[in-house]
């Protein structure tokens, strides 16, 4: 295409363009015009429709401002902008005065419910019938329910919220305390320990029965709405119930009580006080009937039981050998004995003077006793007090002596009458004379014995010396009265000592002890005392009685002795001392010459005689002889009780070891018939013990085939071992002499005499006996006892 060709294209199309544009623009003026006519009125709309709005608010805010109830309204921070009068006079704040927020006045304990239901709000537009407690102004708690909507602006975002509340504080509580009620009521029903019945006044059937009634009766709820009440009863109980129940029915009486024998499902029979009341409807006819069944099994049989009981007590008071006269508060005799009107020389019988009258009785046997007027004024000052007395003494003039007793009766605090009781006392009387006189006698016994006597109370002060008291300890009798013993004669330690016995003595033990005190020249004296606890009539504590026996010359005496046991225990050590060095001495030289012996045996036995060898050799065995002397003399003296070191060993091992380190022939056996004990003692005065007796009759078997048996037997509080030989036996009259010291019996070369002394020694210190059965030319058994291990 040529460029003209274009340009003319080109021009065609500016020129469709403008004119397009031309169109356009006029159409635009056009639409223009109409949006401006359609502005104008919709602003004419929107002013009217403002104005409406504001007349509404006005209008609305006029209605809930004068509602009843509490109106308000908040910003959503809670802070009030608005509230009525009922919400000022509900909360006490007043916005006109001070702004506050609505949140302030929310309880504690419901804030986080508050803020969840305000964002409920805030997401909904609106709530209803939220319960919100709060604290007024003045610390009043109230309950609100509230209903609440949010208010928008404009453009429709939220600005504020209002809302209507009801206070509902009182009317929860009323309903709480109703629905309490109900519960307690319905709790005290079914946990009642009586049964409760509910019935129709119709039918006589059961509408509602409670578990103590289901548990009497073992009927389950479902079962008793088949049952009648009185199908309950026992046969002989239904006619008097029905009759009431009818009365009852016929508004004759409003209510009746009666005791009923019951059946259960199981058979078995109870009874039961049953109350009957009628709930009325509101003309006053009978509509239920509500019944209570009291479970009284117990009560009746106690009530039978008192009966009985009072039975037995009337014909035990009838019964008694003390005059009894029961009197009510008319001072009519309810019950009397025959012993009674046997003491007052009354002829009548007991019983036929149940029901007189004793107001003038006092007058009329005044004359029985020595001092009528006395009589009579004591018996009108008794039933005034009303106030127990006991052991009234009353002399009568014929030489009787009566013990009178009076005991008032009362039943809730109320005076229903008095118990006199009358008994005769004229033997007592007379031996409580006898006895005054011997108490004198004594008196003067103890006040002149040659033993200090002194009667102190239970606080210790000194209530009675006698004169050897007062000399041995140099204060008089009123210098004593009165005074705490252990403060005037006792000093030191022996003051607590003092008082720890003056406790004993009040828990009724006696004893003996040594005292040290000092006299009123300040003397150190040393007394024995034996003290007792005192006791009166009625075997009450009153103090204590002592004897005191000054021993003070014996004492030092005894403080001699003492001195001189020391110095013999001193004496006896370095004879101890001395022993061991003489044994030793002796010893070492006997050994010289019992070596010189053998060598000399040896060096000349081809030189000597048989028979100056044979004098060499008993004097070697007489030396030998001498040093076993010696050895067993050294055991004997070191025997010493206080060396007693001791611990539980048993006697199978100790006696075993020892067998082991003894020569025992060939044709001697040794036999434990028994298993021996274990028992606390000193090991090597035990193995000591059994040695020597073993030893001394291994030394005295004279048969071919030897036999020692040991055996063990058990007692209550020792074992009795022995230990049996078949030997040459000891003749009755030497049993003794064996156990003394150098005593030996026979011409065995090895015999000391001091083994069995040894034995006997060591059962000495340890509490033990020995002794033997013997028969000569059979044998011997020693016998002897040992303690058990505690």
């Amino acid at each position: 295409m040529s460029v003209t060709t274009k340009i003319e294209v080109l021009e065609r199309a500016l020129k469709r363009e403008r004119q397009a544009r031309k169109a356009a623009e006029n159409i635009l003026e056009s639409k223009s015009a109409e949006l401006y006519s359609v502005s104008q009125a919709l602003r004419q709309s929107n002013s009217r429709l403002k104005q409406l709005l504001s007349e509404k608010t006005s209008e609305l805010e006029g209605v809930f401002m004068n509602i009843n109830d509490p109106y308000v309204v908040i910003d959503l921070n809670g802070e009030v902008l608005n509230m009525n009068s009922a919400a000022t006079e509900l909360l006490g704040y007043d916005i006109a005065v001070e702004p506050f927020n609505l949140m302030n006045t929310v309880s504690h304990k419901a804030v986080n419910q508050v803020k969840r239901n305000f964002s409920e709000l805030l997401s909904t537009g609106s709530y209803i019938n939220s319960r919100i407690p709060v604290v007024t102004k003045n610390g009043e708690r109230k309950l609100l329910q509230v209903n609440a909507s949010i208010i928008y602006n404009e453009v429709g975002k939220a600005v504020a919220a209002q809302g209507i509340a009801r206070d509902i504080t009182e009317e929860t509580r009323l309903r709480e305390i109703a629905n309490l009620q109900q519960k307690q009521l319905d709790l005290i029903l079914e946990n009642s320990p009586l049964g409760i019945i509910l019935f129709s006044s119709e039918d006589d059937k059961l509408i509602h029965t409670n578990k103590a009634l289901v548990d009497m009766l073992g009927y389950s709820k479902t079962e008793f709405e088949n049952v009648k009440l009185e199908e309950l009863l026992e046969k002989n109980e239904k006619k008097n119930f029905k009759t009431q129940l009818q009365k009852l029915y016929n508004n004759e009486i409003d209510h009746f009580s009666l005791e009923t024998k019951y059946i259960t499902k199981d058979g078995e029979a109870f009874w039961g006080k049953t109350s009957v009341n009628s709930v009325k409807n509101e003309v006053g006819l009978p509509l239920q009937m509500v019944a209570t069944v009291e479970n009284i099994n117990k009560e009746k049989i106690a009530r039978d039981q008192l009966r009985e009981s009072e039975n037995r007590l009337s014909t035990l008071l009838k019964n008694l050998h003390t005059g009894i006269l029961l009197e009510n508060q008319h001072r009519e005799i309810v019950i009397t004995n025959q012993e009674f009107c046997k003491m007052f020389g009354i002829e009548a019988p007991a019983d036929a003077l149940t029901g007189a009258n004793c107001e003038n009785a006092a007058e009329q046997s005044k004359m029985m006793f020595e001092d009528p007027d006395k009589f009579v004024a004591d018996i009108d000052k008794i039933l005034k007090d009303k106030k127990p007395v006991y052991a009234d003494e009353l002399r009568l003039v014929d030489g009787r002596v009566f013990l009178r007793d009076y005991i008032p009766v009362y039943n809730n605090e109320e005076y229903r009458g008095h118990l006199w009781n009358y008994q005769d006392i004229t033997l007592r009387s007379r031996y409580k004379e006898n006895l005054r006189r011997q108490k004198e006698k004594y008196s003067n016994i103890i006040n002149n014995m040659k033993l200090g006597f002194m009667e102190v109370d239970t606080e210790g002060r000194i209530q009675f010396v006698n004169q050897n008291f007062c000399e041995i300890s140099g204060y008089s009798k009123e210098e004593l009265h009165d005074q705490v013993a252990q403060e005037v004669l006792l000093f030191g330690k022996d003051q607590q000592e003092g008082q720890k016995l003056l406790s004993r003595r009040q828990k009724g033990i006696s004893d003996s002890y040594e005292i040290q005190i000092k006299n009123k020249e300040g003397e150190t004296r040393y007394w024995l005392l034996s003290g007792a606890p005192n006791f009166d009539a009625q075997g009450r504590n009153i103090g204590s009685i002592g004897i005191h026996l000054d021993i003070t010359e014996q004492k030092h005496l005894e403080m001699q002795k003492e001195l001189l046991l020391e110095n013999l225990a001193e004496q006896n050590e370095r004879l101890n001392e001395y022993a061991h060095i003489v044994s030793h001495d002796l010893k070492s030289p006997l050994r010289n010459i019992s070596a010189l012996l053998s060598w000399t045996i040896e060096d000349f036995r081809q030189k000597l005689e048989e028979a100056e060898l044979t004098n060499l050799r008993l004097m070697e065995e007489q030396v030998e002889k001498m040093d076993y002397l010696i050895e067993n003399i050294l055991k004997y003296s070191s025997l010493d009780k206080s060396d007693v070191n001791q611990k539980s060993i048993d006697l199978n091992e100790v006696v075993g070891e020892m067998l082991e380190m003894i020569y025992i022939p060939k044709h001697i056996k040794i036999k434990f018939l028994s298993k021996l004990p274990r028992i606390k003692e000193n090991p090597t005065r035990i193995q000591q013990l059994f040695q020597n007796i073993i030893s001394n009759a291994i030394e005295y078997i004279d048969k071919p085939e030897g036999l020692i048996e040991i055996d063990c037997q058990k007692s209550e509080n020792e074992y009795v071992f022995s230990i049996k030989d078949n030997g040459v036996g000891i003749a009755p009259e030497n049993h003794d002499k064996i156990f003394t010291i150098f005593k030996s019996l026979g011409n065995n070369k090895r015999s000391t005499g001091i083994g069995l002394s040894i034995v006997k020694k060591i059962l000495d210190l340890h509490g033990g006996r020995i002794w033997l059965e013997s028969t000569p030319g059979e044998g011997t058994t020693f016998f002897f006892t040992l303690k058990k291990e505690s």
